[in-house]
């Protein structure tokens, strides 16, 4: 059997476990009656969508999910994200993200991109159980510098392709990590912060973040943004402009590296330039 018969096989099954679990939130009628229509959507689905696959898994990540055996509303991201991760479905490359819950997300990447390697950053030693096959865990911090030195003895000179921020939700980590790890991203890859909502101290009261940032990561995110206002031609004159030049060093590489900006509700997709700028290489 080939690859491609033994994933036709998995979304056959796994349409058939996203129907069990829908048959028996009918059967117990635990659900807003404005989700009946998504339900019967779900129920009569002829393919497995990445959004279908993340709510089988179980994440928030979808568009509905259970808790509390009631069906209820989630974030809703992956319809967005399949738009973006499809082309490389099947490719090798590395996968990180920052914030493992109870794994769900972390299973849900791997049946999803069945070549790649998949990397979970967490500061709970429980979630070091979720290691498996091609699902690696690491203990520690993103907003710290150790944990990015890991990465860069773990991965051994390979770039991760996708990087996702779903930890603590503290705009001042989202910032931290996202200027750590960005350098580390591969040319042409994606970087992606969720939860932007969540405000300065975050999602997780017990765990606050140790310096709090009032600064949204949304507002940050926008002015890194800024370069993107000026098509190529423009951006060739940067090495003369003064303004931009006074800026801080980790500033203008984001700022030159920065390729493309996608804000979907709750969060923020970003693009890795896939070959230096020109008028960078000429200097």
């Amino acid at each position: 059997m080939d690859d491609r018969q033994t994933l036709d096989e998995e979304e056959r099954r796994g349409l058939e476990i996203v129907r069990e679990k829908l048959g028996a939130v009918l059967e117990s009628n635990n659900y807003p009656q404005y989700l009946r229509g998504t339900i019967d959507e779900m129920m009569s689905a002829e393919r497995m969508t990445f959004d279908l696959m993340g709510f089988k898994h179980g994440t928030d990540k979808a568009s509905v999910m259970i808790k509390n055996g009631r069906l209820i509303l989630a974030h809703d991201y992956l319809r967005q994200y399949e738009l973006f991760f499809a082309p490389f479905r099947y490719d090798e490359f590395s996968l990180i993200e920052f914030g493992c819950w109870k794994g769900e997300s972390l299973r849900l990447w791997k049946e999803y991109f069945p070549r790649a390697q998949i990397y979970g950053v967490d500061i709970m030693k429980s979630t070091l159980d979720y290691a498996e096959e091609r699902i690696s865990v690491v203990l520690g911090d993103a907003t710290r510098f150790e944990t990015f030195s890991t990465f860069k003895q773990m991965l051994n000179g390979v770039r991760p392709s996708v990087i996702i921020d779903d930890a603590s939700h503290a705009w001042g980590d989202q910032r931290r990590s996202f200027e750590l790890f960005w350098r580390m991203l591969a040319p042409g890859g994606l970087y992606i912060v969720e939860d932007l909502e969540c405000g300065a101290e975050g999602a997780y009261p017990d765990w606050p973040p140790e310096v709090l940032d009032s600064r949204p990561f949304f507002n940050y995110i926008q002015d890194m943004c800024m370069l993107l206002r000026w098509s190529q031609t423009s951006r060739a004159f940067l090495s003369k402009d003064s303004a931009f030049n006074q800026l801080p060093e980790l500033t203008r590489k984001i700022m030159i590296t920065l390729d493309a900006c996608y804000f979907v509700p709750g969060a923020v997709i970003m693009r890795k330039n896939p070959l230096p700028p020109p008028w960078e290489v000429e200097r």
